[in-house]
């Protein structure tokens, strides 16, 4: 059996993010500036395997949907605009941070003796 299109999977995904923002209680917004957030991430990083960018996708989608509003709501007043901000930032941030974190030296940080 063959497997799913590029264009396949994106229109999965596309519905998908649609049927979600018709569901009672979810800022469709807020969904839609997610997923774009996230399906932009997602493109742009081509070294990437597939699986990671599922993981990905999702990981920027669900942050981008719970977080972008609570946290730039105060400074941005459209969901969609703070959850594609959001979810578009965060694994590029996440992945940052934790290169960063690997590289630390904590004892020339704190300007201890090497």
């Amino acid at each position: 059996m063959a497997e799913p299109s590029t264009a396949t999977a994106a229109g999965t995904a596309t519905v998908t993010a649609a049927l979600i923002g018709l569901l009672p209680g979810i800022d469709a917004n807020a969904v839609v500036g997610a997923f774009c957030g996230a399906a932009l991430f997602v493109i742009s990083a081509k070294d990437l395997g597939l699986f990671e960018r599922l993981a990905y996708l999702v990981i920027s989608f669900l942050i981008g949907y719970l977080g972008g509003p609570a946290m730039l709501g105060g400074m941005i007043d459209h969901s969609s605009v703070a959850a594609f901000i959001a979810s578009a930032v965060t694994i590029t941030a996440g992945l940052r941070l934790i290169e960063g974190a690997k590289t630390l030296d904590l004892r020339a940080w704190l300007g201890g003796r090497k």
